[in-house]
């Protein structure tokens, strides 16, 4: 590094800012800082381009340079329908200037069109190629129609002197995303959202279940809700209960089982060894224990459920697959739908366990042997060929998850639920989970995503996760995107990105630095949208960006154009003055809601409890920041005074009973419908009221910059499901709602 800092550091930038680095960020102040080299070199290393010396960087764009010349097509070209022709360039070697070109389309329905004629007919574009090498340009025009999808291009270039065959993956995409009926013209709706995790019910095993979402969906439907927004429920690590986090993810394309309803699979009313085993008094009291905890035991309830898994997968397999049951041609035809991936996924998992149980320690595959860790090595196929029974108990949890998924998304249409389930997609995947083992050329392992300091967080935010790496994923014709924007919208109405910015750039981190030394790396928005759009489309998928924070104002252009809805949070919004906007000043495309799963709720804001929490845990990087935070809180209060009497908050409630605690309650339910009556009344199409707030919760489910210090993602909510159904706050909540909302 020395000898690059020494050497030539405008070249280290000039090479940085050619690959997608950014010279340079805002933090949270508003102030700019320069990315320093080291970090400039070690990012250059993760997008596959050492840089430790000038020669290598030169060799960098040498190989820039050859890359820009050397294809003859993209990989891939994203473009909105409408607009025709399509155009494709081509650069055409100087050997075939003036042969001949075919070209050949196959449709993703399966049709097909096709030209050909004279390279020197093809109208040329004068382009003096990358930093001055010239290449040489044609523009081919595709004159047919062609409809919104995946199509295939193949282009067939010969003369005296060679020939040379080119594929483009050609993806043709809508302009808006996909907007509910309810929602058009003067729609606006209001839904339910939570913590799945959390759901109270007498049902499940200690954690909130698959048939617990259905209960939310029927109790919504009841209520006129058009929505129910849940957690991400991406995979997380079955060998590790204790990473819980749902923005951490092992996978963002398959399910965490731990949200299954045993007692709902189909093989359980079969098995009665398996229900008598759950009636043993041992397993009665444990599951009684981690139904009655206020927080998920997430290590007890796992082993519960692995263990009826196991046992029910044993009984599929004696009385379904060695019969042939039209179950086991159900789950074979689940098996062949996921391909390679999902025989990929049963063996990453068998893998896992049996290296875990060797030794503890071992966590994730960058630990395993070297010889597992390529999913091609012949030490993988020899170990899924002498662990069979392991691979395929893996796959069929997996299809057990998706089918009672597949179940509730059934559900919310049976019942009428405008909108849907409401899913949500994190921003990245844990470097040492299934994804990368899956695709680890397409992520950059040595990275962590975060975002720059801010007064909240002095030296940054550092996430845990890695993103995937932009160049990589077009040379892969964005397969790996596709996937798992596809897996992610397949049972939902609406599904909720997390940190959309993400389409635009993301802020990296090498790995073991903290976010100061971190820069944001660009991403190709307009490609990444447009397969979003379709997507969307295809799915009948609508599209929430959550826009929080620092974003640039070309994100929000663009979420405009295409109809994506934006975030906006109460508890930020003000007028100049410091108070709370008018109703009509909410953007019309945008969900409107009290807080996030990352802030208080309305109790805990207006008690001060997380102001104590961040206090205890000292969380305030000064006591300046603390006291500033004290004074803003009272100021913030004083203004929420203002709005809630406006919207019919009595400070002295009509109740009047002599119990104190009894009139707080009174207190706080009509200060909780005043509140909900305001943002019922907003422009916004979307409300999104929260389990939290409906139940009074004054704990907030994540505190940022925590992990061990607060039990982040493990409360339940303070009531079982059919108390919170019949709860006086709820009722004060919902009326105030339905009178703008009904």
């Amino acid at each position: 590094m020395e000898k690059t800092l020494r050497g030539d550091r405008a070249l280290l930038r000039r090479v940085a800012a050619l690959c997608g680095i950014e010279p340079r960020y805002e933090d949270g102040w508003g102030q700019r800082h320069d990315v320093n080299e080291e970090t400039l070199e070690a990012l250059l290393a993760a997008l596959g381009y050492p840089a430790q010396s000038p020669n290598d960087l030169l060799d960098v764009l040498d190989d820039l340079c050859e890359r820009a010349c050397r294809a003859v097509v993209d990989p891939v070209q994203v473009v909105s329908e409408g607009i025709h022709p399509v155009v494709v360039g081509l650069t055409v070697p100087e050997s075939l200037a003036y042969g001949r070109y075919r070209w050949h389309l196959r449709r993703e329905d399966g049709s097909e069109a096709q030209g050909e004629g004279f390279l020197s007919a093809v109208s040329s574009v004068e382009d003096r190629g990358f930093l001055g090498k010239p290449c040489l340009r044609r523009l081919l025009y595709l004159w047919e129609p062609v409809a919104c999808g995946y199509h295939d291009l193949e282009v067939h270039l010969h003369g005296p002197r060679g020939e040379v065959t080119a594929r483009q993956r050609l993806i043709i995409v809508p302009r808006r995303a996909y907007l509910p009926e309810a929602l058009r013209g003067d729609g606006k709706v209001w839904g339910i959202t939570g913590q799945l995790y959390s759901v109270r019910s007498a049902r499940n095993w200690g954690i909130g279940s698959f048939s617990d979402l259905n209960t939310l969906i029927d109790w919504a439907a009841d209520l006129g809700a058009s929505f129910v927004g849940i957690n991400p429920l991406c995979l997380l690590f079955p060998e590790d209960p204790s990473k819980v986090s749902p923005y951490g993810p092992s996978s963002r394309r398959y399910l965490q089982p731990w949200y299954i309803d045993v007692e709902a699979v189909p093989e359980f009313a079969e098995c009665e060894e398996v229900r008598r085993w759950c009636g043993q008094r041992d397993f009665q009291e444990a599951c009684r224990a981690a139904r009655d905890s206020s927080l998920v035991d997430y290590g007890r309830v796992w082993a519960l459920q692995r263990e009826a898994l196991q046992r029910l997968f044993q009984h599929f397999c004696e009385h379904h697959l060695r019969r042939g049951s039209e179950r086991a041609r159900s789950f074979q035809g689940f098996v062949s739908q996921g391909g390679q991936d999902l025989e990929d996924y049963g063996v990453f998992h068998a893998l896992d366990a049996h290296f875990r149980r060797i030794n503890a320690a071992v966590w994730g595959w960058t630990l395993w042997p070297k010889a597992y860790q390529d999913k091609t090595s012949t030490a993988v196929r020899r170990f899924a060929l002498e662990h069979r029974d392991a691979v395929t108990l893996h796959q069929y949890v997996a299809w057990i998850a998706r089918e009672q998924l597949a179940a509730c998304g059934h559900r919310s249409w049976e019942r009428g639920l405008a909108v849907g389930i409401y899913g949500d997609l994190p921003v990245g995947v844990d470097p040492a989970g299934l994804d990368t083992w899956l695709d680890p050329h397409v992520y950059a392992l040595n990275v962590r995503l975060g975002a720059p300091p801010d007064a909240f967080n002095p030296v940054g935010q550092e996430w845990g996760v890695c993103p995937m790496v932009p160049q990589r994923l077009r040379d892969e014709a964005y397969e790996p995107f596709v996937a798992m924007v596809r897996a992610n919208m397949r049972e939902f109405g609406a599904l909720r990105i997390d940190h959309v910015m993400g389409l635009m750039r993301q802020f990296w981190i090498p790995a073991g630095k903290d976010a100061r030394f971190g820069a944001y790396v660009r991403y190709p928005l307009e490609d990444l949208l447009g397969i979003v759009l379709l997507e969307s489309e295809r799915n009948q998928c609508l599209i929430v960006g959550e826009d929080l924070g620092t974003v640039p104002q070309r994100i929000r252009e663009a979420m405009a154009e295409r109809g994506l809805f934006g975030c906006r949070l109460c508890l930020f919004e003000r007028s100049e003055d410091g108070s709370f906007p008018s109703p009509q000043d909410y953007p019309l495309y945008s969900m409107v809601s009290f807080a996030t799963h990352d802030l208080p709720t309305l109790e805990g804001f207006w008690q001060g409890t997380d102001l104590r929490l961040r206090r205890r845990l000292q969380l305030y990087p000064s006591p300046q920041v603390r006291k500033g935070l004290a004074r803003r809180r009272v100021a913030d209060k004083k203004a929420l005074r203002v709005l809630l009497r406006s919207w019919g908050h009595q400070e002295e409630p009509l109740c009047m009973s002599k119990e104190r605690a009894a009139k707080e309650h009174c207190r706080a339910h009509s200060r909780a419908a005043a509140l909900y009556r305001y943002l019922a009344a907003c422009g916004s199409k979307l409300l999104a009221v929260s389990l939290e707030d409906l139940s009074g919760m004054t704990e907030q489910v994540n505190v940022p910059g925590t992990v061990h210090e607060h039990p982040n993602w493990r409360r339940k909510l303070p009531f079982p499901m059919k108390t919170l159904q019949n709860h006086p706050r709820v009722r004060a909540i919902v009326s105030a709602v339905d009178e703008h909302r009904p």
